[in-house]
């Protein structure tokens, strides 16, 4: 039992990490940030901002719950049918860019980066 009320008192519970790297382009040319499986690629320029992140790592956690052929496979599947603004794995991921829970790692990634020193995407 107090095992149990340990687990659901952790401020955060253990997450994938994650991987963050400015990259000089990304396809489609139009796309700020992309997300693969535990990496995020965000292109040269684009501030890397707390909702940005929220929502490149809902995709992050729809790759580790999916996995690599379930996602590509739905996300093309999504794609085809419903375009990028109405494919559900989009729509989700803007949800998540309101998502306290996201956010809240999202800040804890980034004040990690700034912490090191590490490069946000703006030139």
């Amino acid at each position: 039992m107090s095992t149990l009320k340990q687990e659901t008192t952790l401020a955060h519970p253990p997450l994938v990490s994650v991987r963050i790297y400015v990259v000089p382009w990304l396809i489609p040319a139009w796309a700020r940030a992309q997300a693969w499986r535990n990496v995020v690629l965000v292109r040269k320029g684009v501030e890397l901002t707390e909702r940005l992140l929220a929502h490149e790592l809902a995709h992050v956690l729809q790759w580790q719950s999916l996995g690599i052929f379930r996602f590509m496979g739905r996300y093309a599947r999504y794609f085809i049918k419903h375009g990028y603004e109405q494919n559900p794995l989009e729509v989700t991921a803007r949800l998540g860019e309101e998502d306290d829970f996201l956010l809240a790692w999202a800040r804890e990634i980034l004040t990690s980066r700034e912490e090191i020193g590490a490069p946000t995407g703006d030139p």
